[in-house]
Protein backbone atom coordinates (compact mmCIF):
# COMPACT_ATOMS: atom_id res chain seq x y z
CA UNK A 1 0.00 0.00 0.00
CA UNK A 2 2.91 2.20 0.76
CA UNK A 3 4.32 1.62 -2.34
CA UNK A 4 0.94 2.55 -4.39
CA UNK A 5 1.16 6.31 -2.58
CA UNK A 6 4.54 6.69 -3.84
CA UNK A 7 3.40 6.08 -6.90
CA UNK A 8 0.39 8.27 -6.72
CA UNK A 9 3.15 11.56 -5.42
CA UNK A 10 5.44 10.40 -8.20
CA UNK A 11 2.36 10.55 -11.46
CA UNK A 12 0.54 13.62 -10.08
CA UNK A 13 3.73 15.71 -9.06
CA UNK A 14 4.89 14.73 -12.84
CA UNK A 15 0.81 15.79 -14.10
CA UNK A 16 1.13 18.71 -12.06
CA UNK A 17 4.18 19.68 -13.62
CA UNK A 18 2.81 19.93 -16.98
CA UNK A 19 -0.01 21.72 -15.59
CA UNK A 20 1.77 25.40 -15.92
CA UNK A 21 -1.84 27.37 -16.83
CA UNK A 22 -5.20 27.21 -15.61
CA UNK A 23 -6.42 26.11 -19.20
CA UNK A 24 -3.60 23.10 -19.24
CA UNK A 25 -5.20 22.00 -16.02
CA UNK A 26 -9.04 22.58 -17.16
CA UNK A 27 -7.73 20.05 -20.19
CA UNK A 28 -5.56 17.73 -18.05
CA UNK A 29 -8.53 17.24 -15.63
CA UNK A 30 -11.26 16.84 -18.09
CA UNK A 31 -9.25 13.99 -20.40
CA UNK A 32 -8.67 12.71 -17.07
CA UNK A 33 -12.17 11.92 -15.79
CA UNK A 34 -13.59 10.97 -19.78
CA UNK A 35 -10.57 8.37 -19.67
CA UNK A 36 -11.88 7.20 -15.86
CA UNK A 37 -15.68 7.44 -16.90
CA UNK A 38 -14.42 5.86 -19.97
CA UNK A 39 -12.32 2.89 -18.45
CA UNK A 40 -15.77 2.46 -16.19
CA UNK A 41 -18.77 2.14 -18.74
CA UNK A 42 -16.66 -0.01 -20.93
CA UNK A 43 -15.95 -3.18 -19.75
CA UNK A 44 -14.14 -3.69 -23.23
CA UNK A 45 -11.48 -0.55 -22.40
CA UNK A 46 -11.05 -1.89 -18.78
CA UNK A 47 -10.63 -5.26 -19.60
CA UNK A 48 -7.82 -4.67 -22.42
CA UNK A 49 -5.80 -1.95 -19.78
CA UNK A 50 -5.64 -4.51 -16.79
CA UNK A 51 -5.35 -7.20 -19.06
CA UNK A 52 -2.43 -9.98 -18.27
CA UNK A 53 -2.64 -11.59 -21.56
CA UNK A 54 -1.20 -8.32 -23.62
CA UNK A 55 2.14 -7.41 -23.14
CA UNK A 56 2.17 -4.04 -21.65
CA UNK A 57 4.42 -2.92 -25.11
CA UNK A 58 1.87 -3.91 -27.09
CA UNK A 59 -0.99 -1.95 -24.38
CA UNK A 60 1.38 1.11 -25.11
CA UNK A 61 1.41 1.35 -28.64
CA UNK A 62 -2.53 0.40 -29.12
CA UNK A 63 -2.88 3.25 -26.26
CA UNK A 64 -0.77 5.90 -28.26
CA UNK A 65 -2.16 5.22 -32.11
CA UNK A 66 -5.72 5.62 -30.61
CA UNK A 67 -5.22 8.86 -28.14
CA UNK A 68 -2.15 10.45 -29.78
CA UNK A 69 -4.29 13.28 -31.49
CA UNK A 70 -6.65 13.80 -28.56
CA UNK A 71 -4.44 14.04 -25.10
CA UNK A 72 -1.99 16.88 -23.97
CA UNK A 73 1.52 15.18 -24.93
CA UNK A 74 2.78 14.83 -21.17
CA UNK A 75 -0.09 13.54 -20.21
CA UNK A 76 -0.11 10.41 -22.69
CA UNK A 77 3.35 10.01 -22.01
CA UNK A 78 2.85 9.42 -17.68
CA UNK A 79 -0.52 7.46 -19.10
CA UNK A 80 2.20 5.59 -21.27
CA UNK A 81 4.23 4.81 -17.98
CA UNK A 82 1.34 3.95 -15.91
CA UNK A 83 0.56 1.40 -18.38
CA UNK A 84 4.10 0.10 -18.66
CA UNK A 85 4.15 -0.31 -15.24
CA UNK A 86 0.86 -1.97 -14.92
CA UNK A 87 -0.21 1.16 -12.60
CA UNK A 88 -3.30 2.08 -14.81
CA UNK A 89 -5.60 0.92 -11.71
CA UNK A 90 -4.14 4.09 -9.62
CA UNK A 91 -5.61 6.46 -12.35
CA UNK A 92 -8.41 7.27 -9.93
CA UNK A 93 -6.41 8.44 -7.12
CA UNK A 94 -3.88 10.28 -9.53
CA UNK A 95 -6.52 12.63 -10.47
CA UNK A 96 -7.32 13.36 -6.71
CA UNK A 97 -3.91 13.84 -6.18
CA UNK A 98 -3.27 16.02 -9.36
CA UNK A 99 -6.51 18.17 -8.73
CA UNK A 100 -5.03 18.85 -5.35
CA UNK A 101 -1.81 19.53 -6.07
CA UNK A 102 -2.45 22.35 -8.97
CA UNK A 103 -5.44 23.81 -6.91
CA UNK A 104 -2.16 24.93 -4.39
CA UNK A 105 -0.16 25.42 -7.04
CA UNK A 106 -1.85 28.25 -9.26
CA UNK A 107 -4.48 29.02 -6.55
CA UNK A 108 -7.88 27.38 -7.81
CA UNK A 109 -11.13 26.89 -5.83
CA UNK A 110 -13.39 24.73 -6.48
CA UNK A 111 -17.26 25.73 -6.94
CA UNK A 112 -19.85 23.66 -7.09
CA UNK A 113 -23.25 26.24 -7.75
CA UNK A 114 -26.75 24.93 -7.72
CA UNK A 115 -29.85 26.69 -8.97
CA UNK A 116 -33.22 25.85 -9.37
CA UNK A 117 -32.91 26.60 -12.79
CA UNK A 118 -30.22 26.08 -15.87
CA UNK A 119 -28.03 29.19 -16.06
CA UNK A 120 -27.10 30.44 -19.26
CA UNK A 121 -23.67 31.01 -20.02
CA UNK A 122 -23.39 34.78 -19.75
CA UNK A 123 -24.97 34.36 -16.23
CA UNK A 124 -22.75 31.34 -15.35
CA UNK A 125 -19.60 33.77 -16.69
CA UNK A 126 -20.65 36.42 -14.32
CA UNK A 127 -21.18 34.20 -11.43
CA UNK A 128 -17.39 32.65 -11.99
CA UNK A 129 -15.88 36.38 -11.99
CA UNK A 130 -17.42 37.73 -9.30
CA UNK A 131 -16.42 34.73 -6.99
CA UNK A 132 -13.01 34.58 -8.63
CA UNK A 133 -12.80 38.61 -7.16
CA UNK A 134 -14.33 37.49 -4.16
CA UNK A 135 -12.03 34.86 -3.38
CA UNK A 136 -8.85 36.12 -5.17
CA UNK A 137 -8.54 32.31 -6.74
CA UNK A 138 -9.00 31.34 -10.12
CA UNK A 139 -12.44 29.06 -10.22
CA UNK A 140 -12.76 25.68 -11.33
CA UNK A 141 -16.89 25.62 -11.33
CA UNK A 142 -19.51 23.32 -11.84
CA UNK A 143 -23.03 24.08 -12.21
CA UNK A 144 -26.47 21.73 -11.52
CA UNK A 145 -29.91 21.74 -10.76
CA UNK A 146 -31.95 20.96 -8.36
CA UNK A 147 -35.20 21.94 -8.86
CA UNK A 148 -36.12 21.50 -4.98
CA UNK A 149 -34.39 24.53 -4.04
CA UNK A 150 -37.52 27.03 -5.19
CA UNK A 151 -35.26 30.07 -6.00
CA UNK A 152 -31.78 31.30 -4.98
CA UNK A 153 -28.41 29.24 -4.42
CA UNK A 154 -26.64 26.71 -3.06
CA UNK A 155 -22.75 27.62 -3.52
CA UNK A 156 -20.00 25.43 -2.60
CA UNK A 157 -16.26 26.97 -2.10
CA UNK A 158 -14.01 24.42 -1.41
CA UNK A 159 -15.68 22.78 2.00
CA UNK A 160 -17.64 26.00 2.73
CA UNK A 161 -21.22 25.88 2.03
CA UNK A 162 -23.37 29.03 1.09
CA UNK A 163 -27.03 28.25 0.78
CA UNK A 164 -29.40 31.55 -0.15
CA UNK A 165 -32.00 28.80 -1.78
CA UNK A 166 -35.39 29.63 -0.96
CA UNK A 167 -36.40 25.98 0.17
CA UNK A 168 -33.83 26.36 3.44
CA UNK A 169 -34.84 29.53 4.13
CA UNK A 170 -38.35 28.31 4.36
CA UNK A 171 -37.47 25.34 6.66
CA UNK A 172 -35.48 27.71 8.86
CA UNK A 173 -38.58 30.08 9.20
CA UNK A 174 -40.63 26.64 9.49
CA UNK A 175 -37.92 25.32 12.66
CA UNK A 176 -38.43 29.14 13.96
CA UNK A 177 -41.95 29.03 13.98
CA UNK A 178 -42.08 25.46 15.80
CA UNK A 179 -39.89 26.81 18.46
CA UNK A 180 -42.56 29.61 19.61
Amino acid sequence: MKQNHKKIKIYSESLCSSADTFENFQSIKRTLQDLIVLSKKDLTINTFLKSKLIDSSQKMDIFKKAFNEAFNKNLLDILLVMIEHDDINLLVEVNKSFVTLVKKKLNIAYVEVTSPFTMDNSDQDNLAKELSDITNKQIDVNFSVNKELIGGLKIKIDDMLFDSSLKTKLENAKSKLIEV
